[in-house]
């Protein structure tokens, strides 16, 4: 069974119901277990909404409470994630530190991580398995 990693766009969308990332709601419905956040993705949600470069309407509660009723696990960065952003190339095209930090998360549990940023392309040489919505 795929097992996925939901980047921080992502999880907007799916809070926002928006069509681009329906199939993957879906998805998570009936295969609930095989999704999760790294805690990298909840602390850059909450950077963003706090410096309002994103709008939503979620509360804090209500995206604890989406994560919850979704069975989508936190997942916390340790030191193999931190061995793992250690290795990782590091392209001038792509800075955003957040998102490696995401990146390394996901290739050191070996998930599939899914985002609207075609830049985490870059990484697959790396081991990152990514799916681009």
């Amino acid at each position: 069974m795929k097992r996925y990693f939901i980047d921080t766009c992502v999880l907007i969308w799916l809070l926002e119901e928006n069509k681009r990332v329906r199939d993957i709601n879906y998805d998570i419905d009936y295969y609930q277990g095989n999704y999760a956040v790294s805690i990298e993705v909840l602390k850059e949600f909450v950077n963003l909404l706090s410096s309002k470069k994103i709008k939503t309407e979620a509360s804090y509660d209500e995206l604890l409470e989406y994560l919850t009723d979704s069975n989508i696990e936190i997942y916390n960065f340790e030191k193999k994630h931190l061995k793992q952003l250690f290795s990782l190339p590091y392209f001038e095209e792509h800075k955003d530190q957040t998102d490696r930090n995401i990146i390394a998360h996901a290739i050191a549990d070996k998930r599939i991580l899914i985002s609207g940023d075609s830049s985490f392309a870059l990484y697959e040489d790396a081991g990152l398995k990514f799916l681009e919505v």
